[in-house]
């Protein structure tokens, strides 16, 4: 019997490919926003999963906050100036880390002195689902933060629950995204007007946002959305 499979991949725009509910299921996680400031469809495996193991994707629903999270597999020059800009405009950031950015002990030291909070993003930035669970708490427990970290964010989103469960059995909270860009490439330079407005079409109450600091453009973004979210109504918190 042929079978014809259609697939559709779109950064931050694609529906999970996890639906089957089995055990094995590996989620993608991905996004297919609604625009109308409404919470964007997800995976239903990929929600039940983080929900059973006290997980999230998405903050307090009732409320116009948002939550700003950046991952950083390594430094390319950046952050200094994001941090600054979050100082000025009093935001607390969830800081994702890998392995390769524990060299910036600097920066690390200034995002804790300045309050915001930093997590796991793994040691090696594997792809967890294919690992054992030694292979998966190996990967979690060699990251060696200096402080001890509350969220764990599995590498490109993807899970199942036997990485959700050790990174529970570790102490650590999965949280995924609800609104995200195509901001992780360095070149071409961020059209930073062009990512303003998309990020202002998908923005809900309780979004929890995935930037990168990798490209150029990122902190005129920020210095641009930053005013435009908050004359949207819209206030910044800490994840919980």
């Amino acid at each position: 019997m042929r079978k014809l499979v259609l697939a559709a991949v779109c950064w931050g725009m694609a529906l999970a490919t996890a639906v089957s509910g089995s055990a094995n299921d590996v989620v993608s996680w991905g996004l297919s926003h609604r625009g109308n400031e409404t919470t964007p469809n997800v995976s239903s495996v990929g929600a039940k999963l983080l929900e059973e193991y006290g997980g999230m994707y998405v903050g307090d629903t009732s409320k116009k906050q948002v939550y700003f999270t950046f991952d950083l597999g390594y430094e390319a020059g950046y952050t200094a100036e994001v941090l600054d800009i979050l100082q000025a405009e009093q935001i607390k950031g969830l800081f994702f880390l890998c392995g390769n950015y524990l060299q910036q002990n600097d920066l690390i030291m200034r995002m804790q002195n300045e309050g915001h909070q930093i997590g796991n993003h793994t040691n090696k930035h594997r792809d967890l689902p294919s690992l054992n669970e030694e292979g998966i708490r190996r990967d979690i427990r060699d990251l060696q933060l200096p402080t001890t970290a509350k969220f764990f964010r599995p590498p490109q989103g993807r899970f199942d629950a036997k990485t959700l469960r050790v990174a529970q059995e570790e102490g650590l909270r999965a949280v995924l995204w609800s609104l995200a860009i195509m901001d992780w490439q360095k070149t071409p330079k961020l059209d930073v007007q062009a990512c303003t407005d998309k990020i202002l079409e998908r923005v809900h109450p309780g979004a929890i946002m995935l930037f990168h600091i990798t490209n150029a453009g990122t902190p005129e973004m920020l210095r641009k959305v930053i005013p435009a979210l908050r004359a949207k109504g819209y206030s910044f918190g800490e994840l919980a």
